[in-house]
């Protein structure tokens, strides 16, 4: 199975997570290239040193912004860089570290067929023991 960028392209809906603290919630949205106007979560694009990239969002489930590529924090920049087949960020949410690493589960029969797709991921804020784990659908291609 081939991943590419495009293929995170979409609203996902976190479904599970489990970790020691927790900083996504079951049921907040990660928006993936969206291109929606108010979050900045353009399209996959290259950066000025050629690296694949794509803007991202997320939402609580009141829809509230939590981080937004549209709405950084300081002077950060924020996009999801396309890095061996999986999407990562790093930089900082209420004064402590915080990354975010997204990986694509992708189901395909043998006539070709996508059957499912799916994302799963992990964030580490603070301390590095500080991992949640989390897991969701969606609807590709936004």
């Amino acid at each position: 199975m081939s991943v590419n960028i495009g293929d995170f392209v979409g609203t996902w809906t976190v479904e599970w997570i489990d970790g020691q603290r927790s900083w996504m919630s079951r049921g907040w949205q990660i928006l993936i290239g969206t291109n929606s106007s108010q979050y900045g979560d353009k399209e996959p694009y290259l950066t000025p040193e050629y690296v694949a990239a794509v803007g991202f969002a997320v939402l609580d489930g009141s829809g509230n912004v939590k981080l937004a590529t549209g709405n950084p924090p300081g002077n950060q920049p924020l996009a999801l860089i396309f890095d061996g087949g999986q999407l990562r960020w790093a930089g900082s949410y209420e004064n402590e570290p915080l990354r975010i690493y997204i990986s694509l589960s992708k189901v395909e029969l043998l006539d070709g067929e996508t059957v499912n797709l799916a994302v799963y991921g992990s964030t580490v804020w603070g301390d590095p023991d500080q991992v949640g784990v989390w897991g969701g659908n969606g609807s590709p291609g936004g």
